[in-house]
Formats: C-alpha cells, structure tokens, sequence
C-alpha cells in the first residue's frame, strides 16, 4: 500500500486544465499570427485521434510503452500542429478492473512527436523505470496537439510485470554437473538468481549437494548437453529456436508460459538457440512461479551458456523481456533479449 500510495503522489494526473489554458492562450494569439509565424497554434479545436498499437514489454525494474505514430497530411515526418506530442499514463493494476471506465491513470512523462522514433516500425516508446519488480502496472497513452489538447486515453488493456533477469548482453555459464573440476556449478536455482540479477552467478548452485536448492542441472551425455528436473515440483518443456536473420537469440520470443506441454520425463536436450519454459512450485509456500532460460551457446562436454528470466509473482506466467543494445565485450554473439 505504501508502494501505491508514493506512485500516486509522485505521478500526477494529466490536469485538463493545462490543455484548456493553452487552448485560450492559442486562440488569444491565432489573430496575431500568419501562416508562416504560428508554428505553435492551431485553427480547428479538434483533439488529436486516440494512439493505436499501444503494448508494452518488461525489464528488470523497467517497461517499456510502444505505440504507434500518428501522422497527418501531408506525410512528410515534418513537424505537424496536429501531433506534437504524445503523453504516458500509468497506475497500480488491480485485478479485476480493467472494465471500470472511472479508474485513475496517473501523468509519468511525455514523448515530442520527433522522439523515442523508429520509422521502421512506425512506433514510438517510453521507458518505464519508476517501477518494481513483483508489481504490476497497467498503461496508457494519449496524443497532445500545439493547442494543449488531448486525445482519449488509448483503448487496449496494457498491463505489464517488470521481472528479474540476465542484464542485457550477459550471460551465467552452467558447468558438467556430473564430471569435470567445476561440477559444483552444474545447478541453476532462479529464485536465487531473481533475488540478485545484477550478480551473474548468483543462481548457481551444486546440485549434488543432499539438500540443493538446484531447480535443474545441466550434464552432459558425450558431447551432448542436457537439463533435467531436480525434483517433481520443477516442469520443463523446450519452445523451440528463437534466432534472427543473424542467429541472435530472441528472448522475447517467449513471454508467456503455457499451462500444459510440460516435459513428463523432465529430462531435455539442450539445444544452441532453444528457449525453455519452467513452471516452478514450492511446497514450502504453496506458490508456482515462471521462469524461462535460452541457450546462447555450448562448450561441448564442459558447459553451456544461459540467459534467464524469472517472475515474482506467484502465478503469474508473463515471461517477457526487452531487447538488448549492444553485446558485451567477450561475448560469442550478440543476444537479443
């Protein structure tokens, strides 16, 4: 609740006022302006249309907000009066209310229309890092126009859990379990690792040890690796390759874990370039959590290298995650969260 309450006072709702003021200060000044000097006024009291396309995709303690741009005649991606930028709204989800048209949305930044742009895709984006990991957030965003008027509040139901996982461009190396000097790091616990994500080997433990904290453990059947299970209350399945033109992994390519499809033998292959999905319960606190790792590359019968993701809150599958900038020096390849 305290939680709640600092997010509310710290992020304010967009006022309508604001946008009325600027409308009458607009208009006071439209006599005094000519084509080629009022750049900042507007002839038409029109808001702008409501942003499209709006979703969001999880960090650790960071969301990122995209949307779609909006563009008016005559399509030049030149400063248009009609757009000038666009506003980001947040609050603290509660289940259950997403059909409450009277819920507050809470004013966190804003975005000029010439910013935060890929005129690749078309969308614009808004990073997120007033947020905790364990908390969900819904959001929203809205166009402004050069009178301070505003769009409606975007109509998709945006809701977003940020996550502990690998820093981008990072990854934990996971040795033989069963032979070698190093078996002692053959185990990867993820609560553990979610507990510490900026320390890189915080998840590995031994997983020979009688009473482990291990969720799986890697080993290796010639030059094959595997993973398998340490106990029944751990589910594996494999979701297959997620790799680009340029055999980047995409971490995101998995952001949510299914209800069914699971390992019965919990025993895999593990395979360069393949995403895994765990469903995780502890009988200790009665909760299920998700988690997910990628293989992003093996050393044949010493060990292979992971990037993972873990959600803290029981129940919930949300697995995304955001893309990395730039590989880390040293790194066999670039990985592409």
């Amino acid at each position: 609740m305290d939680a709640l309450n600092n997010r509310k006072r710290s992020r304010k709702r967009w006022s309508a006022a604001v946008g009325m003021v600027l409308l009458t200060l607009c208009m006071l000044g439209v006599a005094a302006c000519n084509n080629e000097d009022c750049v900042s006024c507007i002839n038409t009291p029109e808001p702008p249309v409501v942003p499209t396309g709006v979703y969001s995709v999880s960090g650790d303690n960071q969301v990122t907000v995209y949307w779609y741009d909006i563009s008016y005649s005559p399509y030049d991606g030149r400063y248009n009066e009609n757009v000038v930028s666009y506003a980001v709204y947040s609050r603290f989800f509660q289940e259950g209310d997403l059909n409450d048209p009277n819920r507050d949305f809470y004013y966190i930044g804003e975005v000029a229309w010439d910013e935060n742009f890929d005129p690749d895709t078309g969308q614009h984006w808004f990073v997120d890092t007033d947020v905790q990991n364990g908390f969900e957030y819904e959001y929203a965003v809205t166009a402004v126009n050069a009178a301070g008027m505003e769009s409606a509040l975007s109509y998709e139901n945006v809701v977003d859990a940020p996550l502990p996982m690998s820093p981008p461009g990072t990854f934990v190396e996971v040795f033989d379990s069963l032979n070698g000097s190093s078996r002692q790091l053959g185990g990867f616990d993820f609560s553990l690792a979610g507990e510490n994500p900026t320390d890189l080997y915080a998840g590995r433990v031994d997983p020979n040890q009688a009473e482990s904290t291990a969720d799986i453990r890697v080993y290796f059947e010639g030059s094959v690796p595997y993973v398998e299970r340490t106990s029944t209350n751990v589910k594996i399945q494999d979701f297959g390759v997620f790799l680009d033109g340029q055999d980047n992994l995409i971490f995101s390519g998995v952001s949510w874990a299914p209800a069914d499809g699971y390992s019965s033998t919990g025993k895999l292959e593990l395979v360069d370039g393949h995403i895994y999905v765990l469903e995780l319960y502890d009988p200790q606190t009665q909760s299920l959590h998700y988690a997910k790792f990628g293989v992003v590359g093996i050393a044949p019968t010493v060990s292979v290298r992971l990037v993972w993701a873990y959600q803290l809150i029981p129940g919930l599958p949300e697995l995304k995650a955001p893309e990395a900038p730039e590989p880390a020096d040293g790194q066999l390849r670039f990985i592409r969260f």
